[in-house]
């Protein structure tokens, strides 16, 4: 052998190295089983509360949806009745122009004529705990404007004659709801009290229903009344031919005595009235409210409609009512009164008379009087008066019969007491000095109210005289059947009874034997002098 394949002696020994794992990593790898076990653990741990929570979910909205069964039977949605009513709240709407239906137009009453909402049988008439032993007053309260609404409480106590009204509004409550106070002395013991302790008496109330019945006799079957109506003989029919007052004429006495177009057991006169409004309203002039027949007249229908529409708050009416309300304001000149046609000419008294009565009707039916025409037809009576409280026709004056009607007019407007001073002038002055004792018709309609609200032995006096005056002057010989104006009084020697004839002077003698309950007295006359401070320097 040679050297080359011979085994080398002593040679090293062969290291032969193998790649695996270093101790970092062999621990590693001893952890991985415990890794893969918790993650499992922790997986199915967070797997289980899922679900746990997704079963419990589905239970409680099992529970709380209705079981089939139930759910098939809802029905579909259907119209709410309520939503296709035409009015089911209190009327709001100033103008009414928006509802032709009205809260308890139709309700049944429990009294004897038709005054909105039902009647308290119990309820004392008159003021709460108001001074019982003075003379009551039966003047509505007077205007305000604004947040107190028309015909509400006094803005101010501190003017001349001013009394303190019944609550913060007057009792008159917000537009166009049936108004406390106002004419619900026409209704059952309310009118039984105002008639008694006014002065009235069996006989007057006699007298006024054999002329209610006269004046349904002699209406036209149309609905209207007619001053020269062939039903009359010649020397009674009126000198004029204006049918717009003679409605006017025939439909104040029954709205006084509380009757209207309600139908009603004790109310044999609704068709009647229904009838005469209806001609009033095609009288009407849609865009103007102009009723024809010149400013008296129209003066007379605007009262008629308000009190018909403030007696039953029947919305049907109001628009009318209003209208006739626009265009007197509209007609009024710059000075504050009116005249003969609605052409804004310089005003007289005695036409602006009706005109302020309209607008007072208005106010206490809870139309819209804008505050304007107020103050211009005040501001027109201080033109008209001189310094002995005395009023002309166009300026100042001494005519009694014009004193009447300015003295009213500023009663209603400004709320003069019979402890104004002014007041107290003119009534001393004029009033007392031509008592009724003779036949005068204008005179003893506008002069009766103004005694009437202004009380006291002095009204008592006046009282006497004229009621007996009208009973003794009624005609009443014979019955209906013998007697064609049975119920009535001849137009013969008063001074304007050629103008309306008999219907004339018969609807105003009737109105004035009806001042005792015409109007609710609103306050008493203790009440008025103990808030006015003005007043009480005077005395």
């Amino acid at each position: 052998m040679t050297a080359t394949n011979s085994k080398p002696k002593n040679s090293a020994p062969v290291v032969v190295l193998h790649e695996g794992p270093s101790g970092m990593g062999r621990a590693l790898l001893k952890l991985i089983p415990s890794i893969i076990g918790s993650l499992l653990l922790h997986g199915l741990l967070v797997g289980g509360f899922g679900l746990y929570l997704f079963i419990t979910h589905l239970s409680n909205a099992s529970e709380e949806m209705p079981p089939e069964k139930e759910i098939n039977s809802i029905k579909t949605d259907e119209p709410d009745e309520q939503k296709n009513r035409t009015f089911n709240v209190v009327d709001v709407d100033p103008a009414a122009t928006e509802f032709d239906t009205d809260t308890q137009f139709m309700v049944d009453r429990l009294a004897d004529v038709s005054v909105p909402g039902s009647v308290d049988p119990t309820a004392a008439v008159g003021i709460l705990d108001g001074d019982r032993s003075a003379a009551p007053v039966t003047l509505p309260a007077p205007g305000g404007f604004g947040a107190t609404g028309q015909g509400g409480a006094l803005e101010s106590f501190a003017g001349p004659g001013n009394s303190k009204a019944v609550g913060e509004i007057g009792g008159y409550g917000p537009r166009g709801v049936p108004l406390e106070g106002t004419f619900y002395g026409r209704s059952g013991a309310t009118r039984e009290h105002a008639l008694r302790n006014g002065g009235g008496t069996d006989a007057s109330e006699a007298a006024v229903a054999k002329g209610l019945k006269w004046l349904i006799r002699i209406q036209e079957p149309d609905g209207k009344w007619s001053l020269n109506s062939v039903k009359l003989a010649d020397k009674d029919k009126g000198r004029e031919s204006n049918d717009v007052a003679a409605t006017a004429f025939g439909l104040l006495p029954l709205l006084a005595a509380g009757k209207t177009h309600k139908p009603a057991k004790d109310n044999p006169y609704d068709k009647n009235i229904e009838k005469a409004l209806a001609f009033l309203k095609r009288s009407q002039n849609a865009k103007t409210g102009y009723f024809g027949g010149g400013m008296y007249a129209h003066g007379l229908a605007t009262i008629a409609m308000c009190e018909a529409y403030g007696l039953t708050q029947d919305s049907g009416l109001r628009r009318y009512a209003q209208g006739g309300i626009n265009l007197i304001v509209n007609s009024q000149h710059e000075g504050g009164g009116w005249r003969y046609g609605p052409s804004r000419a310089p005003g007289d008294t005695s036409v602006s008379g009706w005109q302020i009565m309209a607008l007072k009707s208005g106010m206490m039916a809870g139309l819209e009087v804008p505050a304007p025409a107020v103050k211009k037809s005040i501001a027109f009576l201080d033109h008209c008066v001189g310094t002995d409280e005395g009023y002309g026709y166009t300026g100042p004056g001494s005519s009694p019969i014009m004193t009447a009607v300015g003295l009213l007019c500023r009663q209603y407007m400004q709320n003069w007491g019979p402890a104004h001073p002014r007041m107290r002038k003119g009534v001393s002055n004029f009033i007392m000095k031509t008592p009724p004792d003779r036949q005068n018709v204008y005179y003893y309609y506008y002069a009766t109210q103004v005694m009437h609200h202004f009380g006291g032995t002095e009204w008592k006096d006046w009282n006497d005289k004229m009621r007996e005056f009208l009973i003794k002057t009624q005609d009443s010989k014979g019955t209906y059947d013998t007697n064609a104006n049975f119920g009535s009084w001849n137009a013969a020697g008063d001074p304007h009874g050629s103008h309306g004839g008999r219907l004339m002077v018969t609807s105003l003698n009737l109105l004035t034997l009806e001042v005792y309950y015409r109007y609710l007295p609103l306050y008493y006359r203790d009440s008025g002098y103990k808030s006015d401070k003005t007043v009480q320097n005077t005395q």
